[in-house]
């Protein structure tokens, strides 16, 4: 009984490492073509050899730096994006990678990379594309410079990563916020500043008022004293 149930659990273990043991199995193969109008100068580049992940050759390394088994079988790994960053991205390559099959066969899983975009080289792998009795996962990564290097020793142009986006600068000091200029006679939200009143209907006739009010007050006793002083002059006629 108890021989029995250790031989499950060891089919049980084999069966559980064959999915594993095909994930990690590496390219034998990768043609990198594209970069625009004509492709690259000397046409497309072929490498060919032991992919195997760790083994050290220009296939694995290659594979390693542009974060192929990432976009191949990870929902989540590090370098790998949601999204697309913003800037510039430049000229894109195509890496056609070939995966040996179980079936005898070779999968090609296609892989675009910018590497001389702004912020460090980006690549893409669409999703669901066979491979290895499975589909790739799929999606952005931002490699390290040292795809854009080994990219360039392998034969594309000698170029320097393109400058990252400017960061928007901040307001100068005393600047009008937005909305300001669509309402000039509204102070902005959270301004100490208050609209000119005088510049509101009927308000100067308002604060003139007080004044108006004095001037007539004088007027009148000017008037009164005149009366009064012309009184005398009357009466001794």
């Amino acid at each position: 009984m108890q021989r029995r149930v250790l031989a499950m659990l060891v089919l049980a273990l084999l069966l559980a490492a064959v999915p594993t043991a095909a994930q990690a199995k590496g390219a034998s193969a990768a043609t990198i073509s594209g970069g625009g109008p004509g492709g690259l100068p000397g046409g497309p580049i072929d490498l060919n050899g032991d992919g195997e992940p760790g083994s050290g050759t220009d296939l694995a390394n290659l594979a390693d730096s542009a974060g192929v088994f990432a976009t191949l079988f990870q929902d989540a790994a590090a370098g790998k994006l949601t999204s697309p960053p913003p800037g510039d991205r430049g000229p894109r390559y195509t890496i056609t990678w070939t995966f040996p099959n179980g079936a005898g066969g070779a999968d090609k899983v296609r892989q675009s990379v910018w590497p001389y975009a702004a912020g460090g080289p980006l690549t893409f792998m669409t999703p669901g594309q066979p491979v290895l009795d499975t589909t790739t996962r799929g999606g952005w990564y931002r490699a390290s410079d040292d795809l854009r290097q080994r990219l360039i020793a392998l034969g594309l142009p000698r170029r320097q990563p393109l400058a990252a986006p400017a960061a928007s600068a901040p307001a100068p000091a005393g600047a009008a916020p937005a909305g300001a200029v669509d309402n000039p006679g509204r102070a902005a939200p959270g301004s100490a500043t208050l609209p000119h009143r005088g510049t509101e209907p009927g308000t100067g006739l308002v604060q003139a008022a007080p004044a108006v009010g004095i001037v007539l007050v004088l007027v009148a006793a000017l008037v009164l004293a005149l009366r009064r002083r012309s009184r005398p002059g009357a009466a001794a006629r």
